[in-house]
């Protein structure tokens, strides 16, 4: 039987951790799909997969069985994001009891955004986790074995058995607001999560910047820089657009007037560059954001 690690586990164990991303179909779409992608990504050399659960309405369900198949089945270590926007703190409790269960050990947990068009709202904070920290401290509650009183006019834990998630979270070394995020990651930190994947990055500066400022803070917890290997100008343009990253211009430069074979050359380099680069900044490792390519990642570890 596979013995599935922890990401603190398979970062002290490896010199550079690589992982890759991949997400459910739309409901509906037949499960094979993202089954295939498992098969052929379970003959690479990945250390391990999230899941990538789909925002509030996105129809995107499967996130808890796929994070169980993952090991069960394809013998990988699964990293399950965990989404709680939609969610009061019971149906969350419900939910980690699930992942339990299924012997998920790997939790991303992110209070996750509104659909685009959808007016912002705030969770009650009466029911609701306001914030990803506190979907964090309840993750790292139940590890210590403090769950939820069984009324809601309660406000005593009920004690039980511990649970052993490892948590993870997001961070963004390139957030508008700087001072902000290193605000928010410190109450990540000091609510019990144990490492941090980044927004996607196109430099190794910007990630080792921004590491060196959490050390400065204190904040020790090891943090995986993310990298979206882009194939094409369209997805530089999308990476801008709809992640706020800072592309080179070097880089947007070469892509333009370039056929297909030679922008996916050009880009491929680049990724391998980077993750090059990454590494020698002192990176543990590189969590790849590849909108389900497989392909794609197979090419880039032949490059790496």
């Amino acid at each position: 039987m596979f013995k599935q690690k922890s990401i603190l586990e398979i970062l002290d164990s490896k010199k550079f951790a690589v992982s890759a991303e991949i997400f459910p179909p739309r409901n509906g779409k037949r499960p094979d799909i993202i089954l295939k992608k498992l098969d052929a990504l379970s003959n690479m050399p990945i250390d391990f997969v999230s899941v990538t659960k789909g925002a509030m309405g996105s129809m995107r369900g499967g996130t808890v069985p796929i994070g169980y198949m993952i090991p069960d089945r394809y013998r990988m270590n699964a990293l399950v994001h965990f989404r709680c926007r939609d969610m009061n703190r019971r149906e969350v409790e419900n939910l980690l009891v699930d992942h339990m269960y299924f012997g998920t050990r790997n939790i991303l947990a992110v209070l996750g955004d509104p659909l685009p068009l959808e007016p912002e709202r705030a969770p009650d904070p009466r029911t609701h986790n306001r914030y990803a920290s506190d979907l964090v401290k309840q993750i790292a509650d139940m590890n210590r074995g403090y769950y939820l009183p069984l009324t809601a006019d309660s406000s005593e834990f009920r004690q039980g058995m511990k649970t052993d998630f490892c948590i993870g979270v997001a961070c963004y070394p390139e957030a508008e607001d700087f001072e902000k995020e290193l605000f928010v990651i410190g109450e990540k930190s000091a609510a019990g999560a144990d490492f941090a994947i980044t927004q996607m990055v196109f430099g190794a500066d910007a990630y080792s910047d921004y590491v060196q400022e959490l050390r400065n803070r204190g904040i020790t917890m090891p943090v995986i820089p993310g990298v979206r290997p882009v194939a094409c100008l369209e997805h530089v343009r999308a990476a801008e657009e709809s992640f706020r990253a800072n592309v080179p211009k070097p880089l947007k430069k070469a892509l333009k007037g370039a056929g297909a074979t030679k922008a996916n050359k050009i880009c491929l380099e680049f990724t391998a560059e980077l993750i090059g680069d990454l590494k020698r900044a002192g990176a543990p490792g590189v969590h790849m954001f590849t909108l389900n390519d497989v392909d794609m990642i197979e090419n880039i570890l032949d490059d790496i």
